[in-house]
């Protein structure tokens, strides 16, 4: 699948730098990411003994893929009117396990644009970012519009698709027989002071429809203070599957404060005639707040916590009741100038969902030895309230970007897991950002 994102973006070269004698300037940003990852996983077999009888050996597997990453944003052809946006992986296991799969990839954003000023016509594959909780790709088309006062209407239609990111397992078919996704939104901006949207958007699969959400969200933002809120409104049976609201106030230039507030029910995302109906997780509901403390331009110091309560279970398959659990951090952050000496980041984090508590701890930092070369050295730890579950994962990587639109990296991480007392990985990767029309 690589080799032909890669096809696709030499082909659309041509194009490129043609559109750059017209008299409008192309933009255009392609990205190439060569990463060569290896590490052991472990599959449990089963084979068949001579007298007939089934025996199961956990087997270790190492995997070699190698993953292309190509991404391709270009605007400003056919004199303005035409832009391109592309984004895609292709993936080869070069051990090739035989009883596995080998090979993979995926487009998760194909799509062109034209601009009829003041309306907007799009088609191939996007990403709709409103609408069902998480968002939704879809492939097909859309149209908006946007008048001079910051109103913005527009709306979609096409057939709802899940790209898959980084399996070797390939393609995973999502959405099979009759399936089909639209909406409509209306969105009012205006200077970044304040905004405000609503958008309806309806998902159809198996020929039985799955969603029905009404998107509502909107900020106000007049200088210190800033509030903004919203809500995804279950409209097939009336209710919130999501609500968010926060406010944030700048006491002085040093400290800043904030609350949020947020409103889950996951039971409303997945449709009833669905298995995964049966698993979902409880409703909760959480508050909580924070402060942000910068003494000096280089540090920035975070506290913040939250209580989260949990609903009990929706049906009867889940005998959870309703529960208490809750969240306290702390983190740090060292951003000096450039070259003036590591950027370093500490979290420490202690968690609760009611049923058992863990402790959080990651830390890196970042360096530049010499010029043009940047190491980066991070971990994290974490265990559990019981004792016999920790984790714990440490990494070092070193990045060298002194060549013209090219980067070369290479990574090494050594882990160990509840499922695996020490696991190593390693990673190369080679990255190509060229630009035209600066």
């Amino acid at each position: 699948m690589g080799r032909y994102l890669v096809a696709v973006m030499l082909a659309l070269a041509p194009v490129v730098a043609r559109a750059q004698t017209d008299s409008v300037p192309v933009r255009a940003r392609a990205r190439h990411d060569a990463v060569l990852s290896w590490s052991p996983r472990h599959r449990l077999d089963t084979s068949t003994d001579p007298v007939g009888l089934e025996q199961q050996l956990w087997r270790r597997v190492d995997t070699l893929p190698l993953y292309h990453r190509v991404s391709l944003d270009a605007s400003g052809l056919l004199e303005g009117k035409v832009s391109l946006h592309l984004a895609g992986w292709g993936a080869l296991d070069l051990l090739a396990d035989s009883s596995g799969a080998i090979a993979a990839g995926d487009i998760a954003i194909g799509y062109v644009e034209v601009d009829l000023e003041p309306v907007r016509l799009w088609a191939g594959r996007r990403f709709i970012a409103w609408g069902p909780p998480g968002g939704l790709h879809v492939d097909g088309g859309g149209v908006s519009a946007r008048t001079s006062f910051g109103l913005v209407a527009e709306a979609f239609g096409g057939r709802p698709v899940t790209p898959t990111r980084i399996s070797l397992l390939g393609p995973e078919a999502s959405f099979d027989g009759a399936a089909a996704s639209w909406g409509a939104r209306l969105a009012y901006t205006d200077a970044g002071t304040f905004a405000a949207s609503a958008g309806y958007a309806e998902t159809w699969s198996h020929g039985i429809l799955e969603s029905r959400v009404v998107d509502v969200a909107a900020y106000w933002d007049p200088g210190d203070l800033r509030i903004e809120a919203g809500g995804k409104i279950d409209a097939a049976s009336f209710g919130l599957a999501q609500a968010r609201a926060g406010a944030t106030y700048r006491v002085v230039r040093e400290l800043s404060v904030d609350a949020d507030y947020m409103h889950v029910e996951p039971g409303r995302w997945i449709p009833p005639w669905s298995i995964l109906s049966v698993f979902d997780t409880s409703t909760f509901d959480e508050a909580g707040a924070g402060a942000t403390l910068r003494p000096i331009r280089a540090l920035a110091i975070r506290a913040e916590g939250a209580a989260r309560v949990y609903s009990s279970a929706s049906n009867a398959y889940q005998a959870d009741e309703a529960r208490v659990g809750y969240r306290v951090e702390l983190t740090g952050r060292v951003l000096p100038n450039p070259g003036d000496g590591p950027r370093v980041r500490v979290l420490v984090s202690r968690r609760d969902d009611g049923t058992m508590g863990y402790t959080l701890i990651t830390a890196g930092a970042a360096f530049d030895p010499f010029q043009h070369v940047v190491m980066t050295v991070d971990g994290a730890f974490a265990i559990d309230d019981q004792g016999g579950r920790e984790s714990a994962i440490g990494r070092a990587s070193v990045d060298f970007t002194g060549l013209a639109d090219w980067s070369i990296g290479l990574t090494v991480a050594l882990a160990r897991t509840p499922i695996a007392a020490a696991e190593a990985r390693g990673m190369l990767r080679i990255q190509w950002s060229p630009e035209v029309g600066r």
